[in-house]
């Protein structure tokens, strides 16, 4: 019973450090060029580029804290609840790209080719993303909520 209680920690925190790691990385990757990242966003032709310039300055920091608040337990529920939404939003906007045929690169881990096999390739990678952190977030709802009913019950910690 601890040896399959030991691999289900270890496999938790695998998940977070890559799912940490992808974020960590694209985030520093977009903040060390944000007007690259900015045209990107604009390449979309979903945002008026004064908007795009802004998120281009905004979502890397974003993605960098929240990649880094997964190792602090009370940022956990946050940072994983942030980074599905982000990988939702960057999946809804890669399949309009796709929809409308259009020929640019991603923009999430910098230089993404601009074909459409590439945007296929970013919008599985968001999926599998969002589906990690989904499973993640999950997990760590309950944790928090056996947590609280725990602490809830008379004569275990309650006031």
């Amino acid at each position: 019973m601890a040896g399959s209680a030991n691999a289900g920690a270890l496999t938790v925190l695998a998940a977070r450090v890559l799912l940490a790691a992808a974020f960590l990385y694209a985030g520093s990757i977009k903040a060390l060029d944000p007007a690259a990242f900015a045209l990107a966003i604009d390449n979309y032709r979903l945002l008026p580029y004064p908007l795009a310039a802004a998120l281009a300055l905004y979502l890397p920091w974003l993605e960098i804290a929240c990649a880094s608040g997964l190792f602090w337990p009370r940022l956990r529920l946050g940072a994983l609840a942030v980074l599905v939404a982000l990988c939702f939003v960057f999946g809804a906007a890669i399949t309009s790209a796709v929809l409308r045929d259009l020929d640019i690169g991603c923009g999430c881990f910098g230089g993404d080719g601009g074909s459409r096999a590439s945007l296929l390739l970013s919008l599985l990678r968001s999926i599998a993303l969002m589906f990690l952190g989904g499973w993640l977030l999950l997990r760590e709802m309950r944790a928090v909520e056996r947590g609280r009913e725990s602490t809830d019950r008379p004569g275990r910690g309650s006031v």
